[in-house]
């Protein structure tokens, strides 16, 4: 799963020789400490709970860590019974993603660095309005137009996520159940939260209308939102 999540790019790299940009790669070391932290925080949490060895705890929560993180959706138990806790960090596990140029879904690891990068530099400037800051990302000084797409794909992103969450929610679906299957729909996710959509269900007693809603909330997030909305819009057919 982790190597699904790693760019394709870095591995056509790495069979050329070039195994130090692999290692040097921004993006992938972000990406494996992300994973390597969370693993490590929720693994604590259960071995707190005194219901697990170390051992047995750092291999449940790295599964299931990477399985989310990575859109692969697989599970092997009912982790929202982990407690508060680690249900809030799988919910935000599901708008994380894997790296740019791999098979998983999600917001993406490139584009939260990108806004982590993007944020700072606004509050530099903020607090010295002369200041010239740019803004660099693997030695590199990234375009302003860069930076507009990310803030722009975000903002669709939570735009998305709140409509399909609102249209659940008026279904008749709790609001955990709507939210984390809003969530994991937009992401390619897999399971959600709950006893509904949650790992030790499915979501087969969801109403035929709320299905409708998430295989289009599947495809806009597959499609990485720009995609579908550029084929929505009508200038785009006009000759």
């Amino acid at each position: 799963m982790i190597a699904g999540g790693i760019p394709f790019v870095a591995y056509i790299r790495a069979v050329k020789g070039q195994w130090r940009a692999l290692a040097r790669d921004v993006q992938v070391r972000a990406f494996l400490a992300f994973l390597v932290l969370v693993t490590a925080l929720v693994a604590l949490w259960l071995v707190g709970l005194g219901r697990e060895s170390f051992g047995s705890a750092l291999r449940k929560a790295a599964f299931h860590v990477v399985s989310i993180v990575t859109t692969t959706g697989y599970a092997t138990e009912d982790y929202s019974l982990w407690h508060s806790f680690a249900v809030g960090v799988f919910f935000a596990l599901t708008f994380i993603g894997g790296c740019t140029g791999s098979t998983a879904g999600g917001i993406k690891i490139y584009r939260h660095q990108i806004l982590w990068l993007t944020v700072k530099s606004y509050a530099r400037r903020l607090a010295r309005p002369h200041r010239m800051e740019l803004v660099k990302y693997g030695g590199r000084i990234v375009d302003r137009e860069v930076e507009a797409s990310v803030l722009a794909f975000l903002a669709v992103y939570v735009g998305g996520f709140s409509v399909a969450a609102v249209l659940l929610t008026m279904l008749g679906l709790d609001l955990v159940t709507a939210l984390s299957a809003a969530a994991t729909a937009l992401g390619n996710v897999g399971p959600g939260l709950g006893e509904i959509v949650g790992p030790a269900g499915n979501f087969h007693d969801l109403p035929d209308l709320a299905k409708w809603i998430l295989a289009g909330t599947m495809l806009l997030g597959r499609l990485e939102l720009f995609t579908l909305l550029v084929l929505l819009d009508p200038s785009f057919w006009r000759n």
